[in-house]
């Protein structure tokens, strides 16, 4: 096993990643495991709290931002985390460990990992994307007003299953919220995670302030009928007008 990042955040602890086999191959079913430590007592356990029915979540992203995983790394006997997954391609990849320690806030921890081969990746995101469609669904933002930084953003989801609109009480909850909603900025790739409500006049209802403009690479998890769906967005969140100061209200790590 190989120790292949060393995270940056903004506490004491950290979380190291380490993988078996050392050399990370596209294809090939990799086990990734993680251990939050302590810098200030490196030989302290830390203990993790449960946010959202899971104590790790684990966004995976490729350089590209268009391939994404969200995963729930196990705990074991050890205190670590682990978690298996298979990368598509070669390349640069970015992992987001998102967890709570106990008595300290949430934190998210960006960890670089390269996986051997060409790397290959999808275009990077150019333009705003408001729709999309995952299994027989079809999703559109209907956003009300153009996206600025330091605004209250608005972001009503539309769910459609062949042309017929689906309400708030069709969706099951996911991870005890009605949807999930992961937000990178495609340039520094800044990372937020945010928990939207039910609407009345749309499903899913997302409350939310963006500190940078620029686009932002957005998915949004939900489930119907006991089946989670992922679908892919892209915002165009431009600089506030008439230099309005930002206030931000969500939780947000760099």
């Amino acid at each position: 096993m190989n120790h292949h990042a060393h995270p940056v955040s903004g506490s004491d602890i950290q979380m190291h990643l380490l993988t078996a086999p050392e050399a990370v191959i596209p294809g090939k079913e990799t086990l990734l495991s993680f251990k939050p430590v302590r810098h200030t007592v490196p030989g302290r356990s830390v203990t993790l709290v449960q946010q959202h029915e899971a104590a790790f979540h684990l966004i995976v992203l490729d350089a590209s931002l268009t391939w994404f995983r969200h995963l729930h790394p196990e705990l074991q006997a050890d205190g670590s985390y682990r978690v298996s997954i298979t990368f598509p391609r070669g390349g640069h990849y970015l992992l987001y460990a998102d967890y709570q320690p106990e008595d300290a806030p949430s934190v998210t921890d960006r960890i670089e990992l390269l996986v051997a081969g060409n790397e290959s990746y999808a275009a990077v995101a150019t333009a705003e994307k408001l729709t999309a469609t995952t299994g027989n669904l079809s999703i559109g933002i209907d956003l009300k007003a153009p996206l600025h930084t330091g605004a209250d953003a608005l972001l009503p989801f539309r769910i459609e299953r062949e042309g017929k609109p689906l309400k708030a009480t069709e969706l099951s909850p996911y991870l005890g919220a009605v949807a999930h909603l992961i937000l990178i900025h495609r340039d520094d790739k800044d990372f937020l995670h945010i928990h939207p409500q039910a609407g009345t006049d749309v499903p899913v209802v997302a409350h939310t302030q963006f500190e940078k403009a620029g686009l932002y690479r957005m998915w949004i998890q939900f489930n119907v009928d006991g089946r989670v769906y992922t679908a892919d967005f892209t915002l165009d969140v431009k600089e506030a007008v008439h230099g309005t100061p930002v206030q931000q209200h969500i939780h947000h790590h760099e």
